[in-house]
């Protein structure tokens, strides 16, 4: 309840708006020894969290959260991503 509570009850993903079915992510995997600091953990809405970062879908996510987050949003093989952000911060990308 602490990391919904901090992430304002909605998805971090930026410009994302949705407060309901929030899932608690491990930006760094257990799987890959990411660990339960708040620090590795960030609130996503299901679409996100399934889809999004576990469906191999456009979002890459690393950093510390909350505010220190870096986005790639749009990702594809091939070429940059549409979107960089650091929380919820554009960044120019070359």
């Amino acid at each position: 309840m602490i990391l919904f509570g901090r992430d304002g009850w909605r998805c971090a993903v930026p410009a994302c708006s949705a407060r309901r079915k929030l899932h608690d992510h491990h930006i760094v995997f257990r799987s890959r020894g990411g660990d339960n600091a708040r620090t590795n953990r960030v609130a996503l809405c299901a679409a996100h969290h399934q889809h999004g970062l576990h469906g191999g879908g456009s979002i890459r996510a690393w950093g510390h959260a909350p505010d220190g987050i870096h986005w790639e949003l749009g990702t594809r093989q091939e070429g940059p991503p549409l979107r960089t952000l650091i929380g919820d911060h554009y960044v120019n990308v070359a």
